[in-house]
């Protein structure tokens, strides 16, 4: 699986890349998080978002999310070790909770490396409303569901052509997890990747069967971080 999607991935290296992924502009999302005069210029939201500013609103969260693409600390197949550790001390809350303070404050230095991890947003929600500080909750809260509208806002999944716009793979779990939904099958086709749902849980009228999500923004990443690498050998 790894070695095909190398190839995949090497493929679209090679190719023109129109800056156009399904309903996002990445050429006008660039220019705007670049322009120090723009309302979005990438710098001043970043430094918003990582205050605790509450008046970004739904535009803001839009050039955040897939302005990221452009920033260094743009890793999508990677982990920092400061989020290795933040995770390492979550799964340990529920055994011991005086570690809970000291874990808020590792949450609070993975998002200074990087304001859109959605799952770090969500963890740190939990972790707040566990101490009962609630005002503080809410901040975590709506930078969580406002990542979340991005994504929901770039397309409706149905299709490959209207597929939900992704810059990581992990952001398509926590959208199908905000859903409630189990996936039991994943399938790359083209730019896309497809997850199948478990009917169950599901109400029949409403049910939904599969979605599709554009990783194209990854997969050109991953090439690229393979451009002065050797291939690797077959299996």
């Amino acid at each position: 699986m790894k070695l095909s999607l190398f190839f995949l991935a090497l493929t679209f290296n090679f190719i023109a890349f129109n800056q156009k992924v399904a309903s996002v502009d990445f050429d006008d999302v660039k220019q705007r998080i670049y322009d120090s005069t723009s309302a979005y210029f990438y710098a001043h939201l970043y430094d918003r978002i990582v205050s605790g500013d509450t008046s970004i609103n739904d535009k803001d969260y839009w050039y955040l999310y897939y302005g990221n693409v452009f920033q260094e600390n743009y890793h999508p197949y990677g982990i920092s070790t400061k989020k290795k550790e933040f995770n390492n001390f979550y799964t340990k809350i529920d055994q011991d909770s005086s570690k809970v303070a000291e874990t808020i404050l590792l949450g609070e230095q993975v998002l200074i490396e990087n304001a859109v991890d959605i799952e770090v947003y969500l963890k740190m929600f939990l972790l707040l409303v566990s101490k009962n500080e609630i005002e503080q909750a809410k901040i975590y809260a709506k930078h969580y569901y406002g990542f979340l509208n991005v994504i929901l806002s770039s397309g409706d999944g149905k299709a490959a052509s209207s597929a939900f716009v992704v810059i990581s793979v992990d952001d398509e779990y926590r959208v199908v997890g905000n859903l409630g939904l189990k996936v039991v099958e994943q399938s790359l086709i083209n730019d896309c990747d497809l997850l199948t749902f478990s009917k169950k849980n599901q109400s029949r009228k409403i049910r939904i069967k599969q979605l599709y999500f554009n990783v194209r923004m990854p997969l050109l990443h991953y090439s690229s971080s393979y451009k002065n690498a050797d291939l690797p050998e077959k299996e």
